[in-house]
């Protein structure tokens, strides 16, 4: 994405941004208006224009409030996506799931000064305006749209299909194998974080959501196709509730029920953080209580809230 990238939309003003909630869209506007550097004034000239990222990080605070993007702001993004929405109108879904699209395990959002969304990777220590998963969705539309196209033969797409199919399949045996590296702590000062022993990192974003939101997009994705062609794929759910088949594929990719490091989490977080304290701790513990079996632990409970 090209930052400051004007999106068409006009930016919020006390007509359009009183909501059940006016005072405090009130305060975000007077916020916003007094902020520096603010992207719809200093980086396209524009005074009225709302930018790519101003929306995001606007539709994210909406969204918390139980408010939805107008048809209007959703057909623009979309079409900075690079989705047609007039001829391809039946593919807006991607355009939505792109919107509430969640961070894979190592990046982290933050906003700057002038309130514009940024995505920081705490692995690489990169720093991007654009979403980690924003491609993936530019892809799947475009994969869509090829494969509808006519140029491929109903024999090829038949092909396809099974390709595809062999793909979600593998894609949901790997999510399952990564996310049982996977396991929910908590630091001293409360604050949740996870642990993959596999790997031995420590992350603050849940692993879980981008790995389902993935998957999700990959059987939508091959819905429409088999759908298109006349195809049946064995196994494949309807794919007509979003909400719903998500839930599913989360509990189809729930992490095992047993700590398999064998650890509280006061003691985890120590030594995932270099000390060698957690370690000494453990072993007295073991010692004195004559652990046989980690799987006997308490489980950690991964499950999403609804």
């Amino acid at each position: 994405m090209v930052f400051g990238l004007k999106l068409g939309l006009p930016k919020a003003t006390k007509a359009s941004t009183e909501s059940p909630e006016k005072s405090s869209s009130k305060a975000e506007s007077s916020a916003r208006s007094g902020s520096k550097g603010g992207a719809g004034e200093t980086r396209g000239g524009g005074k009225g224009a709302l930018t790519v990222n101003e929306f995001v990080a606007r539709t994210k605070r909406y969204r918390e409030r139980g408010l939805e993007p107008t048809k209007p702001e959703l057909i623009a993004y979309a079409r900075y996506l690079g989705i047609d929405p007039i001829t391809d109108g039946d593919l807006m879904w991607i355009a939505d799931e792109a919107l509430a699209a969640p961070l894979p395990s190592e990046w982290t959002e933050h906003h700057d000064s002038a309130d514009r969304v940024f995505y920081y990777n705490v692995q690489t220590h990169a720093s991007s305006w654009t979403h980690p998963l924003e491609q993936l969705h530019r892809d799947t539309y475009k994969a869509i749209v090829h494969f509808r196209s006519g140029d491929i033969s109903k024999e090829d797409q038949i092909g396809e299909i099974d390709r595809l199919k062999r793909k979600c399949d593998e894609a949901e045996r790997d999510s399952i194998k990564e996310l049982q590296a996977w396991s929910e702590h908590t630091d001293e000062g409360g604050q949740r974080f996870f642990y993959n022993r596999d790997k031995q990192v420590s992350v603050w974003t849940d692993p879980r959501p981008a790995r389902c939101h993935s998957l999700y997009l990959q059987m939508k994705a091959l819905k429409d196709m088999s759908k298109h062609c006349g195809q049946t794929v064995p196994g494949l759910a309807a794919m007509d509730d979003a909400r719903r088949d998500k839930l599913r594929i989360q509990q189809m990719l729930a992490i095992g029920t047993s700590d398999p490091l064998g650890k509280s989490s006061r003691d985890k977080s120590k030594d995932e953080r270099g000390g060698d304290e957690g370690r000494k701790d453990e072993e007295k513990k073991k010692k004195k209580k004559k652990k046989k079996d980690v799987g006997n632990e308490e489980p950690v409970d991964l499950t999403e809230d609804d």
